[in-house]
């Protein structure tokens, strides 16, 4: 009997569709992007802080004005958490708080992988939709950020169907307006004051400088680009200045005043070759085969309007996030959209050697960690190799690893289906491809099942929350907060239903508890008449250590 695996009939990743590649696909998108979004406590530094926001939302807190334990929260608009809190609603005693709020990652990324999907299409033709998406998911930097809890996930997508409604307004005029003007409200609500940084640049010069990148309608482009974009840009703060004035004179501040001041355009912490740096691995493999689509291409290929929509995008991005934003790997995450766009423009071209390389290296590294993640796991189940179980117990001391005959089933049939899978497959580029994602996508599930208990253990709060509330007195009434962060906050609310005042002299002669958050090689004095009354932190977390004093 032959099957779409037996080597008579190869899977063939020729870049035309049929249902059997259409259905794989689909399987590896969902199998990239469902685990990890549930079956654990939020995790430090954005889970916490956005849980802590999502949490006063459906608790009483002002929608208009997002608090993170009763203080303003000025770092992004609310429309993650909007959609965090809307799903926390719909899945109520379904799915914990936490586990539903993260579902609004899922949602996000999958409006953004559509989008991508789009921009292929609108770029190369259809063969590019399914090889620009996996190229996208296939990026190292993104696995673990697409599956937190994170108001950047709505920024990318925001990002993503402004960029995508340049080459889309060539034959759709209309559609793209809708679609671009939509986008960059997602971004406002999202960043705020970054989506004038970035996209409008990008909207504004794209087309300017690209002639084949004009819309075929201009007049209507812009149009319904704006009548989409306008209701997002101002119902939000004008509801804000209607209802709360006072939180809108800080949000007002904090995204619009900057706009008219160009001094303050520039962050103070800039650094402008930071994100050269860091795409030089954070988008990988989209990196080295944009790099190999230009090599290729050549002088012919600069002069293509597709590949320099691309570096164009690419350079503005570049330049914009070097002056303006704080050097950080999140931030990164829309230089992976022009990146993964010329990655796929050169797939076809790649030769040979290069393609068969790239399917080698995929197949080595994911080889070697998946191995790596099963004999970790062995190790926590027999007891050998002692090496690595020492290794272990020594980063998360006292955890007792438990058998999960399901879990272990399925991602053993995961990996067995993955081998199968890579030797039944012709040799070509879009193999090379789908190998790196699909072994990147069995590493991510091994993790989410095997590991999930090892890593949610090391890095969940909940313990060391349980354990402080036992030595919190219900009449313990206020209770001061020194050096703590805005994720430790955020969860102290959360699990604790706890807002801690500033350590203050008034606080001070008022309130009868004390918490503070040093560090495990930091020996904080303790006041006179006061004495310690709980000390705690994660199993092995050797950067925090959080003190309970009793006055």
């Amino acid at each position: 009997m032959q099957t779409f695996l037996s080597p008579k009939n190869n899977l063939n990743f020729d870049g035309q569709a049929t249902p059997v590649k259409t259905a794989l696909f689909l399987v590896v998108c969902l199998a990239w992007l469902v685990p990890g979004l549930t079956g654990h406590t939020p995790w430090k530094y954005d889970e916490a802080v956005s849980q802590g926001i999502v949490f006063g939302l459906t608790h009483g807190e002002h929608w208009l004005a997002p608090t993170l334990a009763g203080d303003p929260y000025l770092n992004h608009p609310p429309l993650y958490y909007w959609v965090a809190a809307l799903m926390v609603r719909l899945f109520s005693g379904l799915l914990p708080e936490h586990d539903a709020a993260r579902l609004a990652s899922g949602l996000f990324m999958a409006f953004t992988m559509l989008g991508v999907a789009v921009g292929a299409r609108s770029l190369y033709g259809p063969r590019a939709m399914r090889a620009s998406v996996l190229m996208f998911i296939g990026s190292v930097g993104l696995v673990i950020r697409a599956h937190e809890m994170s108001s950047n996930l709505a920024w990318l997508t925001g990002v993503t169907w402004t960029l995508t409604s340049i080459p889309l307004s060539r034959h759709k005029s209309l559609l793209a307006g809708i679609t671009g003007g939509l986008g960059f409200g997602v971004a406002f609500l999202t960043h705020g004051v970054w989506a004038f940084g970035i996209l409008l640049p990008l909207v504004l010069v794209l087309p300017l400088t690209l002639p084949d990148y004009r819309p075929a309608r201009p007049a209507l482009y812009v149009l319904f680009w704006l009548l989409a974009a306008s209701p997002e840009l101002w119902f939000w703060l004008w509801d804000l200045h209607q209802h709360d004035p006072a939180s809108f004179r800080l949000w007002w501040a904090t995204f619009i005043h900057p706009l008219t001041h160009p001094a303050l355009w520039m962050s103070p912490n800039a650094n402008p070759l930071y994100y050269f740096g860091v795409i030089s691995w954070f988008s990988w493999p989209a990196t080295p085969l944009a790099m190999a689509t230009l090599w290729n291409g050549g002088r012919r290929g600069l002069s293509t309007p597709q590949t320099r929509f691309c570096l164009l995008s690419l350079l503005i991005m570049l330049v914009t996030l070097g002056i303006g934003s704080t050097p950080r790997e999140n931030n990164a995450l829309p230089l992976l959209l022009p990146l993964t766009f010329l990655a796929t423009g050169g797939l076809d071209q790649l030769k040979r050697g290069a393609a068969s390389a790239l399917d080698w290296f995929g197949m080595l590294t994911f080889g070697i960690v998946t191995a790596t993640l099963w004999l970790g796991w062995m190790a926590q189940m027999t007891g050998y190799p002692a090496g690595i179980v020492h290794y272990l117990d020594a980063q998360l001391p006292g955890y007792q690893a438990s058998f999960q005959p399901v879990i272990f089933t399925g991602s053993l049939l995961l990996t067995l289906l993955w081998l199968l899978t890579m030797k039944h497959a012709r040799p070509s580029a879009r193999r090379a491809l789908v190998n790196w994602t699909v072994g990147m996508t069995v590493s991510w599930m091994l993790m989410m099942g095997l590991w999930l208990p090892y890593v949610e253990a090391s890095r969940s709060y909940a313990g060391m929350m349980y354990s402080l509330s036992r030595h919190i007195p219900h009449s313990s009434g206020c209770v001061m907060g020194t050096g703590l962060g805005e994720p430790q906050r955020g969860l102290l609310y959360y699990y604790l239903r706890l807002r801690t005042e500033p350590a203050t002299a008034t606080n001070e002669s008022r309130c009868k508890l004390w918490l503070v958050q040093t560090t495990a090689q930091t020996h904080h004095p303790v006041p006179s008449g006061w004495h310690v009354r709980w000390t705690g932190a994660r199993p092995g977390d050797r950067s925090e250590r959080f003190l309970l004093l009793e006055r």
